[in-house]
């Protein structure tokens, strides 16, 4: 996962916190000079007491090493994206990957779509050099047809394909732009029971319910939002067309993008960073 890129409603870091704990993962690496790569007057270092020690905590780029009883074994890497130096960046994860013989690079996040909290979250995802079973979890295979800013991080899944020939998948939430938490539990646990369909995490996530309770509150909102309301029965409407369009062009190639994520991609790339922030760490 990549932070702060495709990680709104911190679904990302929520997913990983979750894996670290299935899979009792423990770091085995992290950058070892991080300021080569990230300002740190834009993602702040934070003092923290450990033991009753004061201690200078630096955000960092890691990597986490979860055993199973059944293969195949997990690494976690828990990326902030780099402000300077993103090529060298992308060839030492690279590196990486080769060198502990990684078989497939899976990239998971969220973002923002016209979607009602009251349907199914929809998961939209794309696989290479594999082909994923047919009822991989309810996600909706493709390829993107967006087109703008990104994160240069984004060359990963391609050259992972290209220059090492490991398998790739990347699978991408879409949550309600109305809703905006910091902590979308909901969004979450879509993600990690997509990732249960391939991976067989069973279903007994806690997100599961934490994410009922915080949708379950905004009925209560809404009754006295007439505007919300309205809002809401629109992107129900369009949720329901487009989940029937869908599945009457089952195996097309392409996956299309809202106007409003294409929007939202843009508006993120012109935001100025701010001077105070502090990646979230969620879970982790």
């Amino acid at each position: 996962m990549l932070r702060p890129w495709v990680n709104v409603g911190n679904v990302g870091a929520i997913s990983m916190g979750r894996l670290r704990k299935l899979t009792s993962a423990r770091e085995i690496g992290r950058l070892a000079r991080p300021s080569r790569f990230y300002d740190y007057t834009r993602y702040r270092p934070e003092i923290k007491f450990v033991r009753n020690r004061r201690v200078v905590r630096a955000p960092n780029t890691s990597i986490l090493l979860g055993r199973r009883s059944a293969e195949p074994d997990l690494l976690l890497l828990q990326m902030i994206e780099p402000h300077a130096n993103a090529e060298d960046f992308n060839d030492s994860v690279l590196d990486m990957l080769r060198t502990l013989e990684v078989t497939r690079y899976v990239l998971v996040g969220g973002m923002y779509d016209s979607v009602p909290h009251s349907r199914p979250l929809r998961v939209t995802g794309s696989a290479r050099g594999w082909t994923p079973p047919a009822d991989f979890g309810g996600v909706g295979m493709g390829r993107s047809s967006y087109q703008g800013p990104t994160s240069l991080t984004s060359q990963l899944t391609d050259r992972a394909r290209r220059e090492i020939g490991i398998e790739t998948l990347s699978l991408i939430v879409h949550l309600p732009l109305y809703l905006k938490l910091d902590d979308d539990y909901a969004g979450a646990a879509r993600l990690l029971k997509a990732l249960s369909s391939q991976y067989g995490f069973g279903s007994e996530l806690p997100e599961i319910q934490m994410g009922e309770r915080q949708y379950g509150q905004v009925a209560k909102a809404m009754s006295n939002n007439p505007q919300l309301q309205e809002l809401v029965k629109r992107f129900e409407t369009e949720y329901d067309q487009r989940a029937e369009s869908a599945t009457e062009q089952q195996g097309k190639e392409r996956v299309e993008l809202s106007p409003e994520i294409e929007k939202f991609l843009q508006d993120v790339s012109r935001k100025p960073d701010s001077g105070n922030e502090t990646p979230r760490q969620g879970g982790m």
